[in-house]
């Protein structure tokens, strides 16, 4: 054989595997609806079958493939009896058919192993057992008619190795398409739109150098109509006056005549930029018609797998399907292949009951397993998998949580049902007793929450204790393109994805307020969590001077609402994302980076891993409590006390004074909020859980952003080693509580940092 006869032979046997699955997919297709639903004619319900088992072994044979012919051949012999009425399938006959699929499979997948022998003997037992009883009955001559019916519809003949390789439906003709090309395809169409946003850029510079000619000309205008004054006013210098007059007129119609040119081309290449969107439209338009694939690539699959895994435990469930000719990105349908696995797998094996169970709680016997799949918005598929299961046993949830050093006994208690259903999402938390092949690892919901991250999707749940569990999953249609709003920490940029967005919101100072430690907006009878964004990114911006100018961005994500503090917003804009790579996807809170048309990239933010940050950083959010400072313009303290009342006098003291204060609870409060807020002095007490005082001034002298804020410690430890213990951590002054004196406190503030302004 040579070489262009082994490329041929390669291109033939690939194109096989892919027919091959097509066929077995319409094989399990066909036999689940009859197998689950009786009252369909088996006689007329397995044309389809028949014909797929048919077709496939007509393609073993031109390939070669003997195996796979002889099981197909056999079993298209059963099919055979099923279409004439001599046979009716039972449970048993059923099986036996799902048993000859796997075979099937395992020999497309290359596995020598597998001996098709047993089989095709239980297959013949089927088809002889059937003629025994037509014996009595003489066999029907077929009419002409019958044998033409009887023939496949398709040659058994070589397979065309063309890339068109289904039949017609209606006037769309299906073809494959390699996903290397596609893929190539798409960043082109990327690309494209790139350039495009550099030419905006490109457009926008002319236009400032065309604004900035016509003010030259206008200008020299002005110096034309003084010199005509001058000429009047000074005859005996006509002569000079004249020639400057000549070069001004000259230089304006000079820069009359760029003006004119500059006009044109920036006409111009607005109308190449129009026609250019216009064609990067049609073009990502027509990639997308491409990429896009229906749901039921996956959903085709699941009815066999809940048919397997519920019979290997015992249980009788029902799967309904709606939705699965919604398309999505192909890149997104196999990103979310073993997440939407995983959430089905988890509904019969811990949500569906045993019939039993079922029975004694007044349920069906029949557990019931729905997928819907919607369009959510424009851009935005909404899958819905909901079982009528048991529910999720939020008590036993907070439990592993707790168990597993997630959760505070004392804050299990405050949370809400909706939160503690998210707490499934957390790595570790599971309430499967068992670990077994299909769940109880308690690692599959964090991953599964993960993968949607990575494709811009989300997932929520909705559980009802008996009643059952509802997993909410949101996907976008493609990833092609991103709509971002543009927004400023610093000098630094930032998109954020715009379909995370509520709204934005510039607030009065009376709306910022601190409750139990957390700075929070009160917007609309609401109060809502809020923190600087370079803060949970661990950016060191600098000192701010536009605090005036910040605004919060409302963010909503995962049954979460919360605020980010920003420098300024720059706008919405439609960007190009691009995949950080393998070297840089594990980076925490970047999902991927945009490319402006100024050739800057830019990082787009991961929503969830922010919401994650500021859920664990719960104190950070008092970071925003420096607007009202700042803008106050008085000198800042921070008053660090456990005990409310003495927080409360030194507080009250301190503002008397006119100074601007803030609290904190202990030590460890103190120093989280110390490395974002602008703070002049610190009083501490020094006995406090968590945190003591000795400890908070030593961090404060080793941390460089905030070493030079002077700390007066206040305390009931007046011993020598206390005193000398306080001195050596680096406080600057050292009060005792026994002693206090108000004025004298006053006096060492002023002696630091001065007086109240």
């Amino acid at each position: 054989m040579d070489i262009q006869d082994e490329e041929f032979l390669t291109r033939l046997l690939a194109t096989f595997g892919e027919e091959a699955a097509d066929h077995i997919q319409s094989i399990i297709s066909g036999i689940l609806v009859l197998e689950q639903d009786p009252s369909l004619s088996q006689q007329t319900g397995i044309e389809p079958v028949y014909r797929a088992t048919h077709s496939l072994k007509g393609a073993a044979r031109a390939v070669g493939l003997k195996d796979i012919e002889g099981v197909c051949q056999h079993l298209e012999s059963v099919f055979s009896s099923v279409r004439k009425g001599e046979l009716t399938l039972n449970q048993e006959g059923f099986d036996l058919v799902h048993e000859v699929v796997l075979t099937l499979e395992s020999l497309l997948a290359g596995n020598k192993q597998v001996k098709t022998a047993p089989l095709i003997q239980k297959l013949k037992k089927i088809v002889l057992s059937t003629q025994s009883a037509l014996k009595s009955e003489l066999p029907k001559p077929a009419s002409h008619k019958q044998n033409v019916q009887d023939e496949p519809s398709q040659p058994d003949g070589p397979v065309d190795s063309a890339v068109i390789i289904k039949q017609e439906t209606g006037s769309t003709t299906k073809i494959r398409i390699s996903e290397e090309r596609l893929t190539s395809l798409y960043e082109t169409a990327d690309d494209l739109l790139s350039y495009r946003m550099s030419a905006e850029t490109h457009i926008s510079e002319l236009k400032s150098i065309s604004q900035v000619l016509q003010a030259w000309r206008w200008n020299l205008n002005r110096a034309l109509g003084d010199i005509a004054n001058l000429k009047r006013q000074f005859q005996d210098n006509n002569d000079l006056l004249e020639k400057i007059s000549v070069f001004i007129d000259n230089s304006r119609d000079s820069i009359g005549g760029c003006e004119t040119r500059l006009d044109f081309l920036i006409q111009s290449m607005i109308q190449d930029q129009n026609e250019m969107g216009l064609a990067i439209t049609q073009l990502i338009e027509s990639i997308r018609d491409v990429v896009l694939v229906p749901f039921s690539l996956l959903t085709d699959t699941y009815p066999r797998m809940v048919r397997d895994i519920a019979r290997e435990q015992g249980k009788k469930i029902s799967l309904q399907i709606t939705g699965s000719e919604i398309e999505v990105d192909r890149r997104i349908l196999e990103n979310i292949r073993d997440p939407l696995i995983h959430l089905i797998r988890n509904g019969v094996d811990h949500g569906i009951e045993t019939e039993d169970t079922r029975l004694l709680s007044g349920k069906p016997a029949e557990g019931r397993l729905s997928i819907d799949i919607t369009h959510n918005r424009t851009n935005q598929v909404l899958i819905t998998i909901s079982d009528d299961g048991r529910g999720i046993d939020l008590h036993e949830v907070t439990t592993a949580a707790i168990g597993k050093g997630l959760l505070h006994e004392n804050d299990a208690r405050e949370l809400t049902d909706e939160e503690k259903n998210r707490l499934i999402f957390q790595s570790g938390i599971t309430t499967s007793r068992n670990i077994t092949e299909v769940s109880g690892r308690g690692l599959g919901l964090a991953i599964v929450q993960e993968k949607l991250n990575q494709v811009g999707g989300a997932i929520d749940v909705i559980s009802v204790p008996g009643k059952g569990t509802k997993f909410l999953l949101t996907v976008p249609v493609t990833l092609a393109t991103f709509r971002g709003i543009l927004v400023y920490v610093g000098n630094q940029q930032f998109f954020l994805p715009l379909s995370e967005i509520e709204r934005v919101v510039v607030p009065d100072l009376s709306q910022i307020s601190t409750i139990e430690g957390r700075t929070v907006l009160c917007l609309e009878n609401e109060t809502i969590p809020i923190a600087l964004l370079g803060d949970l990114l661990g950016l060191s911006t600098g000192p701010d001077d536009s605090v005036q100018s910040r605004t919060i961005v409302l963010v909503k994500t995962s049954g979460r609402r919360f605020g980010l503090v920003v420098n300024r917003i720059g706008g919405v804009q439609e960007i190009v994302v691009r995949d950080l790579g393998p070297q840089l996807e594990d980076i925490r809170f970047v999902s991927g980076v945009a490319i402006l048309g100024n050739a800057i990239i830019v990082p787009v933010l991961q929503i969830d891993d922010i919401a994650e940050e500021m859920q664990d950083r719960a104190h950070v959010g008092a970071a925003v409590q420096d607007m009202p400072s700042t803008l106050s313009g008085k000198r800042k303290i921070m008053v660090v006390e456990d005990s409310i009342t003495s927080r409360m006098l030194l507080k009250n003291i301190l503002e008397g004074a006119g100074f601007e204060v803030t609290t904190a609870v202990d030590g460890l409060d103190a120093f989280t909020k110390l490395k974002v807020l602008p703070i002049d002095l610190v009083v501490s007490d020094v006995d406090m859980p968590r945190m003591n005082g000795f400890i908070l001034t030593e961090k404060i002298r080793s941390e460089k952003k905030i070493s030079d804020i002077p700390v007066i410690l206040v305390t009931s430890l007046d011993s020598k080693e206390d005193r000398e213990h306080g001195i050596t951590v680096g406080a600057d002054a050292y009060i005792v509580k026994s002693g206090f004196d108000q004025g004298n406190l006053l006096e060492v503030i002023s002696r630091l940092i001065g007086a109240a302004r």
